[in-house]
Parts: structure tokens; C-alpha cells; sequence
């Protein structure tokens, strides 16, 4: 999993799943996915699925550092999310519609307003971060991931996690 931030708009690429899909369908992601051979590290991993996901060109990149490992049980894997800078230079979009239906750049400062933060509870019992954006929300793992770098980069602000 890539966590790009641009350097030059403060925004994070974030992609939404295509409903087809079996696992996860529809809901908001940053890029990324499993390892193949030709993979030699996790950082080979993140950033060949983002050129194949959004088309981002990995010349552009500044890998930044690389989170700890954390199990997802939803779908029973490790995911390694790999954090990563850019210019903002060139172009991300949809490369793949079977694989991505959407890319969109999200500015960290609108993630960051208490407004557009929530809790979430699933069915399941789940419970945990959200963002509530007027196009997408975003919950889960990924939303996990969004709320750390938020703290570990000092751009979160207090909200309400009472808010449902």
C-alpha cells in the first residue's frame, strides 16, 4: 500500500474500489496490493501497484519511510503501507476500471478538519475512525492508516469521536 502525498498541494492519493470486485468492493483505498516475484522489497511492491493502479511514475517519488506491518482480519492479510512524497508532477488517474474506479486527490487539511471526522461501527462490531467527505467516506483499515499519518505528520486536529 502507497501513502503518496504531494509536496506541492498537501493532498494524499486516494482510489475507490470497483463494485465488481469481491473483496472490499466500492470502498476507499490508497493504492496498492499483494506482492509478485519480480517484487525484490514492499517499497518494489507499492510503488509497481501504483503505476498500475493510478499510473504513477515511480521517477517522481521520494520514499519517505515504511509503517510497521499490521494484520487486516477483514480480508486475513499483512499490509505494509509504505509512505511517500512527490512533486505532484504528471498525471494519476484510472489506468485499470477492473482494478480502480476512481482516483482522487484529497487534501490532508480536509481530512484533517473535525468536521470531516467520525466514528464508525459496523454491523460486525467493528469500530473505528472515519472520513466523511462530501464524495467519499472512508472507514476501515485505510481510514486507519489516514488517522496515523495525520498524527505521526502534525496535521490532526481534536474532534468528536462520539460522532457516529
Amino acid at each position: 500500500m502507497l501513502a503518496l502525498i504531494s509536496e506541492e498541494g498537501n493532498d494524499i492519493v486516494l482510489t475507490r474500489r470497483p463494485l465488481s470486485l469481491r473483496h472490499h468492493a466500492g470502498q476507499v483505498a490508497l493504492p496498492g496490493g499483494r506482492a509478485e516475484n519480480t517484487d525484490e522489497t514492499i517499497v518494489d511492491t507499492a510503488l509497481r501497484e501504483a503505476h498500475e493502479e493510478v499510473g504513477l511514475d515511480r521517477r517522481l517519488v521520494t520514499v519517505r519511510g515504511v509503517l510497521p506491518t499490521a494484520h487486516v482480519a477483514a480480508s486475513g492479510s499483512d499490509v505494509t503501507t509504505v509512505i511517500a512524497t512527490w512533486s505532484g508532477a504528471g498525471t494519476v488517474g484510472v489506468v485499470d476500471p477492473a482494478e480502480v474506479a476512481m482516483v482522487q486527490r484529497v487534501r490532508l487539511a480536509d481530512l484533517a478538519n473535525p468536521a470531516a471526522r467520525a466514528t464508525t461501527r459496523h454491523p460486525s462490531g467493528y469500530r473505528g475512525p472515519a472520513f466523511v467527505l462530501p464524495d467519499i467516506f472512508v472507514w476501515g483499515f485505510t481510514a486507519h492508516v489516514l488517522d496515523a499519518l495525520l498524527d505521526r505528520g502534525g496535521w490532526s486536529r481534536p474532534w468528536d469521536r462520539e460522532r457516529m
